[in-house]
Protein backbone atom coordinates (compact mmCIF):
# COMPACT_ATOMS: atom_id res chain seq x y z
CA UNK A 1 0.00 0.00 0.00
CA UNK A 2 1.10 3.54 -0.65
CA UNK A 3 1.98 5.69 2.30
CA UNK A 4 -0.48 8.23 3.64
CA UNK A 5 1.72 11.10 2.46
CA UNK A 6 1.80 9.67 -1.06
CA UNK A 7 -1.99 9.47 -1.13
CA UNK A 8 -2.86 12.87 0.30
CA UNK A 9 0.10 15.09 -0.45
CA UNK A 10 2.19 17.24 1.82
CA UNK A 11 -0.34 20.10 1.95
CA UNK A 12 -3.06 17.80 3.29
CA UNK A 13 -0.65 16.45 5.89
CA UNK A 14 0.10 19.86 7.39
CA UNK A 15 -3.42 21.40 7.13
CA UNK A 16 -5.81 19.50 9.42
CA UNK A 17 -9.00 21.10 8.09
CA UNK A 18 -8.11 20.29 4.51
CA UNK A 19 -7.14 16.78 5.49
CA UNK A 20 -10.50 16.20 7.21
CA UNK A 21 -12.39 17.48 4.17
CA UNK A 22 -10.45 15.19 1.85
CA UNK A 23 -11.01 12.21 4.11
CA UNK A 24 -14.74 13.01 4.22
CA UNK A 25 -14.92 13.24 0.43
CA UNK A 26 -12.97 10.00 0.03
CA UNK A 27 -15.25 8.28 2.53
CA UNK A 28 -18.33 9.40 0.58
CA UNK A 29 -16.82 7.99 -2.61
CA UNK A 30 -16.04 4.66 -0.96
CA UNK A 31 -19.55 4.42 0.50
CA UNK A 32 -21.09 5.21 -2.88
CA UNK A 33 -18.95 2.51 -4.47
CA UNK A 34 -20.14 0.02 -1.86
CA UNK A 35 -23.79 0.97 -2.42
CA UNK A 36 -23.44 0.42 -6.17
CA UNK A 37 -22.01 -3.08 -5.78
CA UNK A 38 -25.37 -4.92 -5.44
CA UNK A 39 -26.49 -3.65 -8.83
CA UNK A 40 -23.66 -5.53 -10.48
CA UNK A 41 -24.22 -8.67 -8.42
CA UNK A 42 -28.01 -8.81 -8.81
CA UNK A 43 -29.03 -8.88 -5.16
CA UNK A 44 -32.78 -8.99 -4.82
CA UNK A 45 -34.59 -5.78 -3.91
CA UNK A 46 -35.14 -6.73 -0.27
CA UNK A 47 -31.47 -7.48 0.41
CA UNK A 48 -30.30 -4.52 -1.66
CA UNK A 49 -32.38 -2.24 0.58
CA UNK A 50 -30.74 -3.66 3.69
CA UNK A 51 -27.31 -3.47 2.06
CA UNK A 52 -27.76 0.25 1.40
CA UNK A 53 -28.80 0.81 5.01
CA UNK A 54 -25.70 -1.03 6.27
CA UNK A 55 -23.48 0.99 3.90
CA UNK A 56 -24.94 4.24 5.22
CA UNK A 57 -24.46 3.08 8.82
CA UNK A 58 -20.85 2.16 8.06
CA UNK A 59 -20.18 5.55 6.49
CA UNK A 60 -21.78 7.44 9.37
CA UNK A 61 -19.94 5.48 12.04
CA UNK A 62 -16.58 5.74 10.31
CA UNK A 63 -17.13 9.46 9.77
CA UNK A 64 -17.66 9.90 13.51
CA UNK A 65 -14.46 7.98 14.26
CA UNK A 66 -12.34 9.93 11.79
CA UNK A 67 -13.94 13.37 11.63
CA UNK A 68 -15.84 13.66 14.92
CA UNK A 69 -19.27 14.69 16.11
CA UNK A 70 -20.05 12.21 18.87
CA UNK A 71 -17.76 11.83 21.88
CA UNK A 72 -19.13 8.34 22.54
CA UNK A 73 -17.65 7.20 19.23
CA UNK A 74 -14.06 8.30 19.68
CA UNK A 75 -11.00 6.06 19.24
CA UNK A 76 -8.47 8.91 19.25
CA UNK A 77 -8.07 8.62 15.48
CA UNK A 78 -8.79 12.23 14.59
CA UNK A 79 -5.16 13.26 15.02
CA UNK A 80 -3.99 10.24 13.04
CA UNK A 81 -5.58 11.05 9.69
CA UNK A 82 -2.18 11.49 8.08
CA UNK A 83 -1.85 7.70 8.41
CA UNK A 84 -4.88 7.05 6.20
CA UNK A 85 -4.54 6.62 2.44
CA UNK A 86 -7.17 5.47 -0.04
CA UNK A 87 -6.41 1.78 0.38
CA UNK A 88 -6.52 1.91 4.17
CA UNK A 89 -9.80 3.82 4.06
CA UNK A 90 -11.29 1.06 1.92
CA UNK A 91 -10.09 -1.56 4.41
CA UNK A 92 -11.58 0.40 7.31
CA UNK A 93 -14.89 0.66 5.47
CA UNK A 94 -14.81 -3.07 4.71
CA UNK A 95 -14.25 -3.89 8.36
CA UNK A 96 -17.00 -1.46 9.38
CA UNK A 97 -19.36 -3.27 7.02
CA UNK A 98 -18.48 -6.51 8.77
CA UNK A 99 -19.14 -4.86 12.12
CA UNK A 100 -22.58 -3.80 10.89
CA UNK A 101 -23.16 -7.39 9.81
CA UNK A 102 -22.13 -8.52 13.29
CA UNK A 103 -24.74 -6.14 14.73
CA UNK A 104 -27.32 -7.54 12.32
CA UNK A 105 -26.39 -11.09 13.28
CA UNK A 106 -26.71 -10.33 16.99
CA UNK A 107 -29.73 -8.02 16.96
CA UNK A 108 -31.59 -8.91 13.75
CA UNK A 109 -34.06 -6.72 11.85
CA UNK A 110 -37.74 -7.40 11.29
CA UNK A 111 -38.31 -8.91 7.85
CA UNK A 112 -34.79 -10.34 7.65
CA UNK A 113 -33.20 -13.49 9.00
CA UNK A 114 -29.43 -13.52 9.62
CA UNK A 115 -29.42 -17.28 8.97
CA UNK A 116 -30.73 -16.63 5.45
CA UNK A 117 -29.22 -13.25 4.63
CA UNK A 118 -25.72 -13.17 6.16
CA UNK A 119 -24.00 -15.16 3.41
CA UNK A 120 -25.35 -12.96 0.60
CA UNK A 121 -24.50 -9.75 2.46
CA UNK A 122 -21.00 -10.96 3.28
CA UNK A 123 -20.42 -11.98 -0.34
CA UNK A 124 -21.37 -8.52 -1.57
CA UNK A 125 -19.13 -6.88 1.05
CA UNK A 126 -16.24 -9.05 -0.08
CA UNK A 127 -16.99 -8.26 -3.73
CA UNK A 128 -16.87 -4.56 -2.89
CA UNK A 129 -13.44 -4.64 -1.23
CA UNK A 130 -11.95 -6.89 -3.93
CA UNK A 131 -13.30 -4.55 -6.61
CA UNK A 132 -11.83 -1.50 -4.88
CA UNK A 133 -8.40 -3.13 -4.53
CA UNK A 134 -8.52 -4.02 -8.22
CA UNK A 135 -9.55 -0.45 -9.14
CA UNK A 136 -6.55 0.90 -7.20
CA UNK A 137 -4.32 -1.66 -8.89
CA UNK A 138 -3.20 -3.18 -5.59
CA UNK A 139 -1.63 -6.57 -6.19
CA UNK A 140 -2.23 -8.00 -2.72
CA UNK A 141 -5.49 -9.54 -1.60
CA UNK A 142 -7.63 -7.45 0.77
CA UNK A 143 -7.41 -8.52 4.41
CA UNK A 144 -10.01 -10.89 5.76
CA UNK A 145 -12.21 -10.47 8.78
CA UNK A 146 -10.59 -10.08 12.17
CA UNK A 147 -11.27 -13.73 13.11
CA UNK A 148 -12.49 -16.88 11.39
CA UNK A 149 -15.36 -17.10 13.87
CA UNK A 150 -16.38 -13.43 13.56
CA UNK A 151 -19.99 -14.40 12.82
CA UNK A 152 -20.27 -16.16 16.17
CA UNK A 153 -18.86 -13.27 18.18
CA UNK A 154 -20.90 -11.00 20.42
CA UNK A 155 -20.95 -7.34 19.43
CA UNK A 156 -18.44 -6.34 22.11
CA UNK A 157 -15.98 -8.96 20.85
CA UNK A 158 -16.40 -7.69 17.30
CA UNK A 159 -15.89 -4.09 18.38
CA UNK A 160 -12.72 -4.98 20.28
CA UNK A 161 -11.33 -6.88 17.31
CA UNK A 162 -12.20 -4.01 14.97
CA UNK A 163 -10.47 -1.56 17.29
CA UNK A 164 -7.34 -3.73 17.54
CA UNK A 165 -7.13 -4.29 13.79
CA UNK A 166 -7.63 -0.58 13.10
CA UNK A 167 -4.71 0.31 15.36
CA UNK A 168 -2.53 -2.36 13.75
CA UNK A 169 -3.46 -1.21 10.23
CA UNK A 170 -2.59 2.40 11.05
CA UNK A 171 0.52 1.55 13.06
CA UNK A 172 -0.74 3.14 16.27
CA UNK A 173 0.29 1.99 19.73
CA UNK A 174 -2.73 1.96 22.01
CA UNK A 175 -3.24 2.21 25.74
CA UNK A 176 -5.05 -0.76 27.30
CA UNK A 177 -7.13 1.33 29.72
CA UNK A 178 -8.26 3.73 27.01
CA UNK A 179 -8.95 0.84 24.63
CA UNK A 180 -11.43 -0.73 27.04
CA UNK A 181 -13.19 2.60 27.54
CA UNK A 182 -13.23 3.41 23.83
CA UNK A 183 -14.62 0.01 22.84
CA UNK A 184 -17.22 -0.08 25.59
CA UNK A 185 -18.65 3.33 24.70
CA UNK A 186 -18.49 2.58 20.98
CA UNK A 187 -20.36 -0.71 21.42
CA UNK A 188 -23.14 0.89 23.45
CA UNK A 189 -23.53 3.78 21.02
CA UNK A 190 -23.58 1.64 17.89
CA UNK A 191 -25.99 -0.88 19.39
CA UNK A 192 -28.36 1.97 20.27
CA UNK A 193 -28.07 3.43 16.79
CA UNK A 194 -28.70 0.02 15.24
CA UNK A 195 -31.82 -0.43 17.36
CA UNK A 196 -33.01 3.07 16.35
CA UNK A 197 -32.49 2.08 12.72
CA UNK A 198 -34.48 -1.13 13.28
CA UNK A 199 -37.42 0.82 14.62
CA UNK A 200 -37.29 3.20 11.64
CA UNK A 201 -37.31 0.29 9.18
CA UNK A 202 -40.30 -1.27 10.93
CA UNK A 203 -42.51 1.81 10.56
Amino acid sequence: MRTALDAMGFADWIVPGRRRRNIALSLDRVADAARSTPQTDALDTRRAELWNILCDASRNTLRLLLIGGDDRIDWALRRQLWRINDARLVVLFWWMLLYQLALFNNRSIEGYDPADDMDALYDIARAFVVSEFSRMDIASEPPGAWAENWRQQFTLESAMALYNHTYILLGIRGDLTRRIEHVSRFTTATEREFDRMKRAIGR
